[in-house]
Parts: C-alpha cells; structure tokens; sequence
C-alpha cells in the first residue's frame, strides 16, 4: 500500500474537483486510484469518457468541437451545467475546466487524461498545470493513461512511500525548480536546482520512504506505471 501526504503552504479547506479532459479515453485503473472526488467538470469530449467511465459530471465546459451528439445531449437532460464558449479563444479547455475549478475554492485538482496522438496538446496540458494561478492549490495531481504526475507549486513538499525499486522522476516546469531536497532516493538532492533545460531527474529509484521539496518553481513528480517491474 503507497501512502503519501503533502505538505501543504495554503489553506487545505475546500473541494476536491475531478477534471475529465479529452484525448484517448483514461485508464480505469487511474480511476480507481483517484480519491472520490466533490465535484467533476468535464472538458469537452471529457465528458463522454466520464459517462463511458460511470462517472455523474456536474459541469461541462469548452468549444465543443469533439463532444459526442448523445453526450451534448446527455448533460442538456440532466441539468449539467453547460458553459460553452467560441472556438476563437485564448484559453484551452482544459485551461477552462482548471479556471472553473479555481474559482470554486477547490484545494485539491485531479486531471484524469487518457493522453493523445497529438503532442501539442501534451505541451500544452503540462504548460496548464504549471500556471502560477494554480500556485495556491493545496493538491495538484495528472494522471496520463496510467502515469501519475503530482505538481509541486514551489514552497511546497511531499511525503510519499512509494515500493522500493519503483522509479519516479522529477522535471522541472516553466523554468528552473529551485532549492529541492529529496530523502529515500538512491540520488538525492540536497538544496540543488533542477534546470528547465535538463533531464537531469528522470528516472531515479525508490530506496525507502521519500520525501521531496521544492523551494521556488513548479515541479513534476512522475511515477510511471509499470516501473516497478522496471527495478526488480
């Protein structure tokens, strides 16, 4: 059994919002990992994986460019809360859905992607939850097919005990993470900065119980699904 906890600099009162966003369709197995959550909004075709998942949406909001008839039709019968918007737009959905929950108060945001054929919209999705209006989330989480990222909003810390032998990774978004110190890695940091331009934390090992912090910038902390067949 993994447990973890994180540390956290803001208020931890408030909802935990689930966001179902487009792509390929997400893992059950990601599902059933994700804490049940207060509310889920649902970005555009999102919305058909959550019905397709059993999930009940309670918003729904994009373009809708790639929702399905029967899913548009499905939240207009069920008074789920619709905000569409034009295709000539700023924002991405998915930015969309993260603004929805912000302005909720919610503490703790999971993401639960399928991922996609389309490696713009995985740039764009890790560039969403870097923003720095996400810095006051208590609890930022992004689940990639069967990948979980936790973003870390710098200052901020995580303690985790994960199985010994997994692998997780660390990379820096928007920038270079500052002042990071890790515990229960065969290779710690002690103080030191990630680059925004290195893969320097890709792929370190679990050793015993960890424990990670960043001082100043956004970090994504990745454990790969399979990796502990990866380090056995």
């Amino acid at each position: 059994m993994q447990t973890e906890h994180i540390d956290r600099e803001s208020s931890a009162s408030g909802e935990h919002v689930l966001i179902v966003i487009g792509g390929n369709s997400p893992s059950p197995v990601a599902l059933r990992a994700i804490e049940p959550p207060d509310r889920i909004v649902c970005a555009d075709s999102g919305l058909d994986h959550a019905l397709a998942l059993g999930l009940r949406p309670d918003a729904l909001i994009g373009d809708m460019d790639s929702i399905s008839g029967g899913g548009r039709a499905w939240a207009e019968a069920s008074n789920v809360e619709i905000i569409a918007t034009t295709p000539d737009k700023d924002e991405t959905d998915t930015e969309l859905a993260l603004r929805w929950a912000i302005e909720r108060q919610a503490s703790r945001i999971t993401i639960l992607w399928g991922g996609g054929n389309r490696f713009d919209h995985v740039l764009g999705v890790m560039a969403a939850v870097a923003s720095p209006n996400l810095s006051a989330v208590s609890e930022l989480r992004l689940w990639i097919a069967e990948d979980e990222a936790i973003i870390l909003h710098g200052p901020r810390s995580i303690e985790m005990s994960p199985t010994s032998g997994s692998t997780i990774s660390l990379i820096p978004l928007s920038g270079d993470a500052l002042e990071i110190t890790t515990k229960g890695l065969r290779w710690n940091l002690t103080h030191e900065t990630l680059m925004g331009g290195s893969a320097r934390g890709v792929s370190n090992v679990v050793e015993g119980p960890v424990s990670i912090s960043i001082a100043h910038g956004v970090l994504a902390v990745i454990r790969p699904a399979h990796s502990e067949e990866t380090h056995t």
